[in-house]
């Protein structure tokens, strides 16, 4: 639970401060003293990130509700700031524009507006794993099994090694089926991947998934995201820079191979420690540290599969 809400650390934010400067603009509490207001104007956001908290935790599918909430709240509270009536007309702006947000971005009416966005966003990182590994977690056909925070039951198309089916999660549940084509993979380390998605409600989408790998050190490697999408509409657009996909992808990954290759304490922190200095040499063939491994450059060109990378790098 604790990673999902870590991941929706933009939508927390964005609700939570909406929220409170909107209240603020309405003035629900008229009768209270400018400091008592300002208190509970530094209490809202707390009590307003706790809300959209449980509603992440109890209702994902309407998470994209949180914004438009959001949104509606502030843009009513401050057209409402204008009149004399203060409260009494933001309050019901505040309703209107909220409920009518939902209903064009999420709900009944989102359909009639007849557009779609464009949608692109990206993401890149240092994780704890030469460029073989993250390959072959990263790239779809390169290992038995993926890693990633967002894509579950991949397989493969038996008729194309090179296309495969998944289902991508968002909030901790599913949120759109996706057929995956791998569209190029060259030896320095740059993946181009076709996606073709669905959501729940039968909205399709089609874009283009860039992954760049770069050895930073042996141990270390660079990863870069972008993602670029056609189709959606604004609701799920604006839904999607929330959830903020990538950015979690990268986390994950950073997480997952933190655990798998602990940093190696230096000579300098060993004696600060008291420990004996590592040498910098691994017993036996674990494939993580030691060696340097050529950049994927000189790797072939045909089909980089782990056993190619791993034979290229390691003979």
């Amino acid at each position: 639970m604790l990673a999902i809400l870590s991941g929706q650390r933009r939508r927390l934010l964005f609700f939570a401060v909406s929220m409170a400067i909107g209240l603020l603009f309405i003035g629900l509490l008229p009768g209270l003293r400018w400091y008592s207001k300002l208190i509970s104007f530094l209490l809202a956001p707390v009590v307003m990130a706790a809300i959209a908290a449980a509603v992440l935790a109890y209702y994902p599918s309407k998470r994209g509700w949180l914004e438009c909430i959001g949104a509606g709240t502030f843009l009513g509270g401050l057209l409402g700031s204008f009149t004399a009536l203060d409260g009494l007309i933001g309050l019901p702006l505040a309703a209107l524009f909220s409920a009518g947000l939902v209903m064009l971005g999420h709900e009944g009416w989102k359909h009639l507006l007849r557009v779609s966005f464009p949608y692109a966003t990206s993401a890149q990182g240092q994780i704890s794993a030469d460029g073989a590994e993250l390959w072959a977690a990263v790239v779809p056909g390169a290992a038995p099994r993926l890693t990633s925070a967002r894509l579950i039951d991949v397989e493969t198309d038996p008729d194309c090694n090179d296309t495969f089916y998944a289902g991508l999660m968002a909030c901790g549940e599913l949120a759109e089926e996706v057929t995956l084509t791998v569209l190029e993979r060259d030896s320095a380390g740059r993946v181009r991947i076709h996606i073709e998605g669905e959501d729940a409600e039968g909205t399709l989408s089609s874009g283009v998934l860039s992954l760049t790998i770069s050895e930073i050190d042996p141990d270390t490697s660079h990863l870069s995201l972008e993602e670029t999408r056609e189709g959606m509409t604004p609701g799920e657009a604006v839904e999607r820079w929330f959830d903020d996909p990538l950015g979690c992808e990268i986390r994950h990954l950073q997480a997952h191979f933190l655990k798998l290759n602990p940093p190696v304490p230096t000579a300098r922190d060993a004696a600060d420690a008291g420990l004996p200095a590592d040498t910098g040499t691994v017993e036996g063939n674990t494939g993580q540290h030691g060696t340097p491994m050529p950049n994927l450059a000189t790797l072939p060109e045909d089909h980089l599969t782990l056993e190619a990378v791993r034979k290229a790098v390691r003979p």
